[in-house]
């Protein structure tokens, strides 16, 4: 873990310290509540290896990064009856970065909590608009071409056909009944 000069990667490596916010770990992320948190449950995603930006952080990871903020916004949910959650990146200063660390941020959000993450959309016109299609074409032709990791191969990049998952969709108890349901359905109960 780290770069010596990262207070991220510092904090990553005081495991006595950081154990009361641990709420998982595997090889490649930490997800830790965070310390001074926007809302109650507030939770920092943060990769092990040291990546300042989203930019220089490996497709492969930024995958397993948002896989697990699924899981995580799911847990919160759950665990706090939250209504919502904002899953958050504040990349570069300009952003609201505070640390050169690339951190995903989980905010549990209740109904008028106070917390505004909302931005008033601005009026563009047709010329505006082609201008920017322009200068970002280029720049956006070629996305689509993942970074490959050497340990996973995606059967879609390779060529080969895709494996089709035989395990059935895990499923939850319901209440007292022993009712099951299955997992993803109540996920789409979120959907507004």
């Amino acid at each position: 873990m780290g770069q010596e000069n990262c207070n991220v990667c510092q904090l990553l490596n005081k495991k006595e310290k950081i154990a009361r916010l641990l709420l998982y770990e595997d090889d490649k992320v930490m997800a830790l509540l965070a310390e001074k948190p926007a809302s109650i449950g507030h939770v920092q995603i943060i990769p092990k290896e040291h990546y300042p930006i989203i930019e220089n952080v490996p497709d492969s990871l930024i995958s397993h990064i948002f896989v697990i903020a699924s899981k995580i916004s799911s847990a919160i949910f759950d665990g706090l009856n939250v209504h919502g959650t904002n899953i958050v990146v504040q990349n570069g200063i300009s952003a609201g970065q505070t640390s050169a660390h690339f951190i995903v941020h989980i905010v549990g959000r209740y109904e008028n909590d106070g917390l505004t993450l909302t931005w008033h959309p601005k009026q563009v016109s047709e010329d505006e608009m082609s201008t920017v299609m322009l200068e970002l074409a280029e720049f956006t032709e070629h996305i689509g071409g993942f970074e490959e990791d050497s340990s996973f191969q995606s059967p879609l990049l390779s060529g080969t056909a895709p494996v089709l998952a035989t395990k059935k969709p895990d499923v939850i108890s319901t209440g007292d009944k022993g009712e099951k349901e299955n997992y993803l359905l109540k996920q789409i109960d979120r959907i507004p």
